[in-house]
């Protein structure tokens, strides 16, 4: 960001800690303003902004309440002087005006400008110079509605195979929270047929756009307002895979992988990381296997071996939180799109080979993992829990691998529905099951328990968890962070007093103190509730946890927050983030990007390569390991309760 950028005093609506860092700036401004002053416009534009950042924020702890009082008072006289410079400015050349303006200014032009009902005095003809010569950006005027309702017929002219206007169009239809925030309008004279003409320009040849855009073009939902047809999401997909082939060989590319492999190792698993190939080599023990390859070890594998799962038996390969390098990376998640994030993209490919690498393992003894779910739904839950309603039928070795894919989802979907039913009635009326032909919901299916999940859902507690797991700036410190990543972390590790921090900060720490996050010792020192922080930070990383899973002091915390209502207990078989792995997997009844595989297979649609194909089984593998899992975590809880 450029030194230019601290110049001036701007106003953000949307951080409290910048209005107060601006009124700082800003108070010298307001001490020596005389209307006598010769201002210069950008001045006046900055006056403005003081007005509304002094009417925004509450008195600052450094200044005394009637100090404060006296500033806004005097916001009356400076906003009189703002709406008199603006009625004696000379509009007949607007175009020197906007060039005469700080960048960071011109929206603030245009909503001062239309504020004081400016706009009768400028040209059509002087807006359109406005938007080819850049002077004013597209986005800028879109968001001032005065200007596109007096100016619509030239505004829709600009965005005719325009660049920026393709790219709003994208980012307000199918880019997620786009809408809401920038609150933009347009023109009445832009038609949906234009619309998707400037969509269609953007996906020629003519320039270069964006892969990302593009790939948001090519996974659009059906939107009111915005019809995009099959044949323009294909053209946007080859255009897509012809940028990245075209970047990928003209310029050198980082590589990263994972190799899975069996050898004859005594240690279970060895893993290591290459730095000169970036990739990270899991080796498992054949030994182990030849050891252990009865049945219930092998599906224990997926838990204790590979790590599918946690300590919680909370599903691993499914989409988590956004990481700091998502956060770097700053691409945009569409609507009705399953985020694929770096560590989801990640850890897609480390279960990709590792299922690879065992799949093959184990066909040396003759065995599929298939097998594994046949023993599983047969002889298993017979043996371990008496019940032998449960019916899976494993498709043929010899069959296509297309077919076996085809005949899983089969089964998948009369799985589903057996448990269903186990669930509802204690157990499985075939006579139902033969005459119920609609597929079960995954999010139809009930837990045996009555408080299974639990999600963050008070505002309060969001912040009490970013406060405590984040790097925040409100925590100025008299004193360098000296490396650490969270308030929890430094508060544990170093001797530290409220004092320490920033007086603005104060009061936050306060805050953390009577919600019981943070205490203060005998000598009133910060320290932490170890009990409460270890279940925040949970629930902060992993954005649910299992009231089964929880003892002690974290049961009793977690049924506090229930009573509060600061979580929500929700009683499924599969949590928030497993459903919407399954749905990103199967259809496309959450997710317009996703994999669709159960439909693909079923209706005979899937036209990938081999190396797809079997991507595809690896996939529908892992889903149904996370079915086979979970179903063994509802009885154990059931009948053992644990």
């Amino acid at each position: 960001m450029s030194e230019d950028f601290f110049k001036w005093i701007t106003y953000n609506k949307h951080s409290e800690l910048h209005q107060y860092h601006m009124f700082q700036r800003a108070m010298p401004i307001l001490d020596s303003f005389d209307t006598a002053n010769n201002y210069d416009l950008n001045q006046v534009v900055e006056l403005e902004n003081i007005i509304r950042i002094v009417k925004s924020i509450k008195c600052p702890p450094n200044i005394s309440p009637e100090k404060f009082k006296e500033y806004r008072e005097k916001t009356s006289e400076i906003s009189r002087f703002v709406f008199s410079y603006f009625q004696k400015l000379d509009l007949s050349n607007i175009e020197n005006i906007f060039q005469s303006i700080w960048i960071y200014f011109s929206l603030d032009l245009l909503e001062l400008l239309e504020r004081f009902d400016l706009l009768q005095k400028i040209p059509g003809s002087s807006v359109r110079d406005l938007l080819d010569k850049k002077l004013v950006s597209l986005l800028n005027i879109l968001r001032c509605k005065g200007w596109v309702k007096k100016f619509g017929q030239v505004i829709t002219d600009c965005m005719m195979n325009n660049k920026d206007a393709a790219e709003i169009i994208i980012k307000y239809y199918l880019v997620k929270g786009f809408a809401e925030k920038e609150n933009i309008a347009f023109p009445k004279a832009l038609t949906q047929e234009k619309k998707i003409g400037i969509l269609n320009y953007y996906v020629d040849d003519s320039f270069e756009p964006h892969p990302n855009y593009l790939e948001l073009i090519e996974n659009a939902p059906v939107i009111q307002g915005l019809n995009i047809d099959a044949r323009l999401r294909l053209r946007a997909k080859k255009a897509k895979e012809k940028y990245w082939e075209k970047h990928f060989s003209e310029k050198p590319s980082f590589s990263y992988g994972c190799i899975a492999s069996f050898q004859e190792i005594d240690e279970e698993l060895n893993e290591s990381y290459n730095e000169e190939d970036h990739h990270v080599y899991c080796v498992y023990s054949k030994k182990w296997v030849r050891e252990h390859h009865d049945f219930p070890t092998l599906l224990n594998n997926f838990i204790f071996l590979f790590d599918f799962f946690d300590s919680e038996l909370r599903c691993q390969f499914v989409l988590k939180k956004k990481s700091t390098l998502d956060e770097l990376l700053a691409k945009s998640e569409g609507i009705k799109h399953y985020p694929i994030r770096s560590q989801f993209t990640t850890d897609r490919m480390i279960c990709y080979t590792i299922l690879s690498a065992y799949k093959r393992e184990l066909e040396d003894y003759g065995i599929s993992i298939e097998d594994l779910f046949d023993y599983f739904f047969g002889d298993y839950l017979k043996k371990n829990f008496g019940i032998s309603d449960f019916e899976f039928k494993k498709p043929s070795k010899s069959a296509l691998l297309s077919e076996r894919i085809k005949l899983l989802y089969i089964e998948m979907d009369g799985i589903l529905k057996q448990l269903k039913y186990y669930v509802e009635d204690g157990y499985v009326d075939k006579e139902l099951m033969a005459i119920s032909s609609n597929p079960v919901h995954i999010g139809e299916l009930k837990s045996f328990l009555n408080q299974k999940y639990a999600y963050v859902k008070g505002d309060d507690l969001k912040e009490e968890m970013r406060f405590l797991f984040t790097f925040n700036l409100m925590f100025g410190m008299s004193f360098a962070w000296n490396g650490y990543d969270s308030l929890v972390q430094i508060i544990a590790k170093e001797h530290l007093f409220i004092t320490d921090f920033a007086e603005q900060a104060r009061e936050w720490i306060n805050w953390l103190i009577e919600r019981g996050a943070l205490l203060l010792k005998a000598d009133h020192s910060l320290g932490i509730n170890a009990a409460r922080c270890t279940l925040l930070y949970n629930l902060y990383e992993n954005e649910v946890v299992c009231f089964a899973h929880q003892k002690g002091k974290h049961k009793e915390i977690l049924k506090a927050l229930v009573e509060k209502e600061e979580v929500e207990v929700e009683s499924t078989v599969f949590s928030r983030q497993e459903r919407d792995y399954y749905n990103f997997v199967l259809n496309k009844k959450e997710f317009s990007n996703s994999l669709d595989l159960r439909n693909a297979f079923l209706h005979g649609s899937f036209y990938g390569s081999e190396e797809e194909l079997r991507q595809a089984y690896i996939e529908t593998l892992k889903v149904f390991i996370m079915i086979v899992v979970k179903v063994n975590e509802e009885f154990c809880l059931k009948y053992f309760g644990k």
